[in-house]
């Protein structure tokens, strides 16, 4: 599957999804390392290879797999979802064997049933009209799950209950609620129904839209088990794909606007339930979307509550954040769009469809629009009781990961305050993303040659790698150093995923539960695999003789890349050339030890 995914890809395609700055340099592609702050170019892309590798203070590389693991901060088993569903790969459905699955999915599925039911009756005739006027059409009711919640006050109740679902459960669910009087009563009474889903597709709640000018204008079913508007984006489980393949996502405020935009072949739009964005919805974009745009009513621009949220949302991406790690959190990336003519989205995009993939290709950088937004306030003058917005301005420019944006928002801080930059900069101090970690060109895991061969040759795609993985796996006494094998020496994803979560959960059983059906698979394969018969100390040798491999394919691969990246560097940056010279000196004294018989370490 592994082999199918990166047929389908191209490296250097999803590099540059994460980093826009990559530039073709001979036949290679370098730009700055997204892993770490640096001022010159170390990263190299290799499209023959299709693999990657920093040559500056990172010291770390790989194929299309680990790249998109280490951007996203993701396990292997998320990086390969992700990537299949970029490259049109099905990857059959996660084990749900080991949980039992959660009653009160079943309860939200049969109450779907209920409302859509209830929409299409008589009594929907007032919920239909609306959804007339909002032209819903019958295929967006239908995908998106609308329907209708009857007025009577316990129509769900007594509907689920006949189903044979516990009150207790029902109440557990949120569906229906105790009210002063004792009474259990139906959550939502007389409303359009808009069903919420995780990001897997499972119904966790639903949301209720009056018909008749009650307030309030939305209710949604309160926070459950399976529920937390705070961690969930609406339309998120349909839009997801198109994020990660467009590599942006835009957020709106109402669920009939991302109705709107998907139904015109803008599949990257998701809600945020009515709220400021919170961390759990921006980790959740991160895992596939390079580029953030916030929509916002141009009605409200200025106003001390519209600021509120935008520092909410600021606060909430920043938080001590490793910038490197999660690019979504990176607010240079971040945009903001303005509705004018008090419109919303779902009316601008039916009127006019292309004029609202312009607006979204015209959107302000966050930083820029918040600090325009504050000087209209009057909150960016030199006066000390503007203090503390001007310090949380040089928090938010610190964070950014684009050095061109930050010089630029000094500057512009420093226009709006009147004072010169080097005033603004002795006051404030340097900025903290300016400090340049140390460098290290490198890793020392020294390894060298063994003598025992022939118990190697196993018959698989990566024969050394899935023959330490068989002895870890069939042997405790080789499990337990498996800590001892390095993860980035194995090339086959699969066998990476197994290892890596073999040193995680420290058993067999608990490695298993971790992963996906065909990581799981293989992972019965090979704890079946007939071995040679050996004694233990044999076993041990094996197993270091592996290891020793591994390392020298790994050193081999390294000076190939440190050769094709000197051979091929067109830029004439000499601080990057004697990077790469240093690493590839230290590559030499390795591969130098490898072959003088030293122990190989961790």
């Amino acid at each position: 599957m592994t082999d199918d995914i990166k047929a389908r890809v191209d490296i250097v395609d999803v590099v540059s999804q994460y980093v826009p700055e990559l530039k073709k340099s001979g036949r290679n592609f370098t730009a700055r390392c997204p892993f770490h702050q640096e001022r010159t170019p170390s990263f190299v892309v290799f499209p023959e290879r299709q693999s990657w590798r920093c040559f500056g203070a990172c010291a770390i590389g790989g194929d299309v797999f680990s790249f998109v693991m280490k951007a996203d901060n993701v396990p292997f088993p998320q990086a390969m979802r992700s990537l299949a569903e970029r490259a049109g790969v099905t990857v059959p459905e996660r084990r749900r064997s080991d949980a039992p699955r959660n009653p009160i999915y079943d309860v939200n599925e049969a109450a779907l049933r209920f409302f859509r039911e209830a929409l299409t009756a008589d009594r929907g005739a007032m919920a239909r009209s609306y959804a007339e006027r909002r032209q819903l059409s019958e295929q967006a009711i239908v995908t998106f799950g609308i329907g209708y919640a009857p007025s009577g006050g316990d129509e769900l109740l007594k509907s689920l209950g006949a189903l044979g679902f516990a009150e207790e459960l029902l109440l557990a669910a949120g569906v229906v609620t105790r009210v002063q009087s004792g009474q259990v009563r139906d959550m939502l009474r007389g409303r359009l129904v808009f069903t919420l889903r995780n990001a897997d597709g499972d119904v966790v709640g639903f949301a209720g839209r009056s018909l008749d000018g009650t307030d309030p204008k939305y209710i949604n079913t309160p926070q459950s088990p399976v529920f937390d508007k705070g961690r969930m984006l609406y339309g998120f489980d349909r839009a997801k794909s198109a994020i990660a393949r467009d590599g942006v996502a835009v957020v709106v405020e109402g669920y009939t606007d991302v109705i709107a935009a998907h139904e015109h072949g803008y599949e990257n739009v998701v809600a945020s339930m009515g709220t400021a964005l919170t961390g759990e919805q921006i980790a959740l974009l991160g895992t596939h979307a390079q580029h953030i745009v916030l929509t916002l009513d141009a009605d409200a621009a200025g106003q001390a509550a519209m600021l509120r949220s935008l520092w909410a949302v600021a606060e909430s991406v920043g938080g001590g954040t490793d910038w490197a790690r999660e690019r979504s959190r990176d607010l240079s990336r971040w945009g903001v769009v303005t509705l004018r003519d008090g419109k919303d989205p779902d009316e601008i995009i039916r009127a006019d469809p292309g004029r609202w993939r312009s607006l979204v290709a015209e959107a302000v950088p966050f930083p820029d629009f918040l600090l325009d937004a504050e000087a209209t306030r009057g909150g960016l003058t030199a006066d000390e009781s503007n203090a503390a917005t001007v310090q949380r301005f040089w928090r938010l420019i610190a964070g950014l990961w684009d050095w061109a944006a930050q010089d630029r928002l000094v500057e512009r801080l420093a226009d709006r305050l009147g004072v010169g930059r080097p005033t603004l900069e002795a006051a404030m101090g340097r900025m903290s993303s300016r400090v340049q970690p140390g460098r290290r060109f490198a890793r020392g895991r020294e390894a060298p040659q063994g003598a025992v061969e022939s118990v190697l040759r196993t018959v698989g795609r990566e024969p050394v790698e899935e023959h330490a993985l068989a002895l870890a796996l069939q042997f405790p006494e080789i499990l337990a150093r498996v800590g001892e094998a390095a993860g980035d020496r194995f090339a086959l994803p699969e066998n990476r995923a197994i290892l890596s979560a073999l040193q995680e959960a420290g058993t067999i059983e608990g490695a298993s539960a971790q992963l996906d059906g065909p990581m799981a698979e293989h992972l019965g394969q090979l704890s079946t695999r007939a071995l040679p018969p050996a004694d233990p100390k044999q076993r041990a040798a094996e197993w270091t003789e592996c290891l020793r491999r591994l390392e020298e394919r790994y050193l081999r691969e390294l000076k190939e890349q440190e050769s094709v990246a000197l051979t091929e560097d067109t830029s004439g940056d000499a601080e990057y050339r004697e990077a790469v010279s240093r690493q590839a000196l230290e590559t030499n004294e390795r591969l130098k030890d490898l072959f003088t018989g030293e122990t190989v370490k961790p």
